[in-house]
């Protein structure tokens, strides 16, 4: 009623703003299918001020607050010009909105509407922007804004609330924006491709947004303002009304789409684009191109379907390459992306492209298991673990005879002939070692070698078994154990010998003992008297005769030293 009594006195303006035209045609509709119409009142109030013989300024224009409403003060019909030279547009007259309409546009545009939006409806409308759509959403001061901003996350005043200027006292009653004392122009604004251009903004019968869960604020009134909420003080600030600043325009990301909210449809009507020296169409433009960048979800299904493709194709490179989980992730991308397309826009080409890229996934997934068991088979063989081995060897051989990976099949039967052949050749190896130590606890001997040597023998074949068998340190084992078995066989030997010679050195005693008891003694011959005796024997000579009577000496030795002395 407020926005009814203050249009009475606006008058009817026309004006034109430059833009440059964007290159890319977007789709636009505007939903009018509740939009606000003061037709009926203002044709009563037009008799009635005809009665009294007045005239009402703007008789017998257009009060419907229409984007083809081009005459009347309230339209909207000037930006919706504007637009038409950047998208195609279309208008929507009735009935429920449903996301069928939706998806086949780039943006969509709710303004000033006499009836709440259902929850089906509003659902429609976050699906669309979720789907790549835009939303710009100018909210009324008289309008059930809620119904759907609130599926965003977005607040506006349940009740209404116009943002006034402060006044002193005595100051005139005039409330539209277009006289001077009341215009409310917004410079706190935020650099963004929607306020390139824009340094201030004609704010006309604004409404504060009192809550958002996310998005960034692009402006911002100043402080020297206030609320008038209905129901109050009509242009008296009342005690409980809120004062300034206040957020009148955020923008969202929503899924891969964008919305768009402000505070204060009128901005945008005829009467305020028109006044000199604003902004606010140059903001609406921006606001459209910024909206239709993502492309709506038709636009946006063509986009996912090639991205789609694109993921199909990686995927099935991967699994002909027998790379199971990178195929998987792409088979799961490309139905994640095709579904994104087919609920965007629903489409055969998405339909079909899951169905193809679901086909894979059974023998993605098989593969998956056959690769994790032989990854743990090819571990437990690495740690020799081969009889474990063995049993995940035959696990992923199974999975793999199931997807028909024939070249896994041979690995897995490689590994598990390798790994019985470890086993016997460590069970050979043990058997061996088991064997020597058993010898080796018998061989001990003060004369025969023969125990150790045994001994021996099997230590090497356990080392020649080990070495085989890649096993160093039951290799060194085996090596302590051999030269054990060398010193012992030495020290045999050593004493052998030893003991040999010194049964030789007895006997030799005893044979002499038993020689000298049994030869006669042997008399020195006489020596001639007279005077053919000798010479008196020297001393020399003399020891030889005791010698010879001794039996130190033969006869024969006697009489060989006897002439070297008389030589």
């Amino acid at each position: 009623m407020k926005k009814m009594i203050c249009v009475i006195v606006v008058l009817l303006l026309v004006g034109n703003t430059q833009v440059i035209r964007s290159s890319e045609q977007l789709k636009v509709l505007v939903d009018e299918s509740r939009v606000v119409s003061l037709n009926e009142v203002m044709k009563a109030l037009e008799e009635l001020m005809e009665e009294f013989g007045l005239s009402l300024t703007g008789a017998g224009s257009d009060w419907t607050y229409s984007f083809e409403n081009t005459e009347g003060t309230v339209g909207f019909g000037m930006v919706g010009e504007k637009l038409e030279e950047i998208a195609s547009l279309d208008i929507r007259k009735s009935g429920k909105i449903n996301y069928s309409t939706l998806k086949n546009y780039d943006v969509l545009i709710i303004a000033s509407f006499t009836e709440e939006y259902s929850t089906s409806e509003a659902n429609a409308i976050r699906k669309f922007v979720e789907n790549g759509g835009g939303l710009f959403f100018l909210a009324d001061n008289s309008s059930r804004n809620n119904s759907v901003s609130e599926k965003f996350g977005v607040s506006f005043p349940s009740e209404g609330a116009t943002i006034r200027l402060e006044k002193d006292e005595g100051s005139s009653d005039i409330i539209y924006v277009t006289d001077s004392s009341e215009d409310i122009y917004v410079t706190d604004i935020v650099s963004h491709p929607l306020t390139e251009g824009v340094d201030k903004i004609l704010l006309s019968y604004g409404i504060p947004i009192t809550r958002y869960e996310s998005g960034a604020v692009l402006a911002r009134t100043g402080k020297d303002l206030w609320a008038d909420e209905s129901g109050g003080s009509y242009l008296e600030k009342d005690e409980d009304e809120k004062e300034g600043p206040f957020d009148i325009l955020l923008v969202q990301s929503v899924g891969r789409g964008r919305a768009v909210f402000f505070g204060g449809d009128g901005s945008f009507q005829n009467y305020t684009v028109d006044e000199p020296d604003q902004q606010n169409l140059v903001l609406f433009v921006n606001a459209i191109q910024w909206l239709g960048e993502p492309g709506g979800p038709y636009k946006q299904y063509k986009k996912l379907n090639e991205q789609a493709q694109q993921a199909l194709s990686n995927a099935l490179s991967f699994f002909e390459n027998k790379e199971f989980s990178e195929a998987k992730a792409e088979f799961d991308k490309a139905i994640r992306l095709f579904s994104d397309s087919d609920e965007a826009y629903p489409n055969s080409d998405a339909k079909e492209g899951v169905s193809e890229a679901e086909s894979y996934l059974p023998t993605c997934e098989t593969g998956i298991k056959g690769d994790n068991a032989f990854e743990e088979a090819t571990e437990l063989f690495e740690n020799r673990e081969y009889e474990n081995a063995i049993k995940a060897y035959e696990d992923a051989k199974v999975l793999y005879q199931d997807i028909g990976y024939t070249e896994r099949i041979q690995e897995c039967d490689t590994k598990i002939q390798k790994s019985t052949e470890y086993i016997t050749l460590r069970e050979e190896a043990s058997d061996f070692y088991s064997k020597g130590e058993a010898a080796l606890e018998k061989a001990p001997s003060m004369v025969s070698t023969s125990g150790y040597a045994k001994a021996k023998s099997l230590f090497e074949q356990s080392k020649r078994k080990w070495e085989d068998y890649d096993n160093p340190e039951k290799v060194a084992a085996c090596e302590e154990k051999i030269d054990l078995c060398s010193n012992e066989i030495g020290r045999i030997q050593r004493n052998v010998i030893l003991i040999g010679g010194a049964v030789v050195a007895v006997v030799v005693v005893v044979v002499v003992t038993v020689i000298k008891k049994r030869k006669p003694a042997i008399k020195a011959p006489e020596e001639p008297e007279g005077e053919n005796a000798p010479e008196p024997e020297n001393e020399a000579l003399q020891a030889l005769k005791e010698q010879l009577a001794r039996g130190e000496i033969t006869k024969e030795e006697y009489q060989d030293q006897k002439s070297a002395l008389k030589r």
